[in-house]
C-alpha cells in the first residue's frame, strides 16, 4: 500500500485492532445490557461509552492514575443521592442548561475521538474503573478542577487528593 508506512502504518493498524475488539468486545450486547456487576451497580454498554467519552476529554494526557480518578468521581456521583444516578447523568448533567459539570459537554464542538492512542488509553481506564468501582483511589471524591485553575467554590470542600493535574474534593464532614 504506497503511502502507508512506518508511523501511519502503525497508528492505522491500531485503528483498525481498536475498531475490531471494540465491536467484538459488544458481541450481542444492547446498550442497556450488563458489561459488569461490582460494587456500586451494574454497568450498561452506554455507561461505558459515557465514562471513555469524559475521561477522554477531562483526563487525557494524564497518568492512569488521574484518568481513574476522574473516572471515581463519576462512579462517586452516580452513587450519591444529589448527582443524576447513571454515569451518563453524572456526565450530562446541567448541559441542558448550557451549565455542564463537565466543560466539554458545552464547549461546542462535537465529540471526537482522533487520537486513537488516547481514546485506547480512555478505554482501559474506563474498563477497569467499571470492573473495580470500589477501588477509589479518591476516597470519595465528587468534585475536581485542575491544579491551574482556583475556582472560589472549593474553600467550602475537603481535599482528598492530586492526581494527574486535578485536585479532588468531597463534601467537607464526609
Amino acid at each position: 500500500m504506497t503511502g502507508w508506512t512506518g508511523t501511519r502504518c502503525a497508528v492505522g493498524a491500531l485503528l483498525v485492532m481498536t475498531l475490531v475488539l471494540s465491536a467484538c468486545g459488544r458481541g450481542d450486547k444492547s446498550d442497556d445490557e450488563a458489561v459488569s456487576r461490582a460494587g456500586i451497580g451494574q454497568f450498561t454498554n452506554a455507561d461505558f461509552e459515557c465514562l471513555r467519552e469524559a475521561i477522554y476529554f477531562e483526563a487525557l494526557p494524564q497518568s492512569a492514575k488521574g484518568q481513574r480518578a476522574v473516572a471515581d468521581v463519576i462512579l462517586n456521583r452516580a452513587d450519591d443521592p444529589r448527582f443524576p444516578d447513571t454515569i451518563c447523568g453524572v456526565i450530562a448533567e446541567g448541559q441542558d442548561r448550557g451549565r455542564c459539570q463537565f466543560s466539554y459537554r458545552c464547549d461546542g464542538r462535537a465529540e471526537n475521538f482522533p487520537d486513537v492512542i488516547k481514546f485506547d488509553s480512555s478505554s482501559r481506564a474506563a474498563r477497569e474503573a467499571l470492573q473495580n468501582p470500589d477501588a477509589d483511589i479518591t476516597n470519595g471524591a465528587l468534585y475536581f478542577h485542575t491544579t491551574g485553575m482556583n475556582p472560589g467554590w472549593f474553600a467550602s470542600l475537603d481535599r482528598t487528593g492530586e492526581f494527574g493535574g486535578h485536585y479532588f474534593y468531597t463534601a467537607r464532614g464526609h
